[in-house]
């Protein structure tokens, strides 16, 4: 995966951030977009940036 593509547009968002976010403690959609702002403008990326979370958040608790 790409930690460096641009998941949002508006807040400039890459799924490195969303990635952080989680290994910071993030657990949902809204705690990543309280922490990153990711889909908090538009919403145009709010499936890729939930996506992302749920399989940050696995794979975090994998471990």
């Amino acid at each position: 995966m790409n930690l460096d593509k641009i998941v949002c547009n508006c807040m400039s968002v890459t799924s490195g951030m969303i990635k952080d976010a989680v290994d910071a403690g993030a657990s949902t959609l809204e705690e990543v977009q309280e922490a990153t702002g990711a889909s908090t403008v538009c919403g145009a990326c709010l499936e890729d940036v939930e996506r992302l979370v749920q399989y940050f958040v696995s794979e975090r608790d994998a471990k």
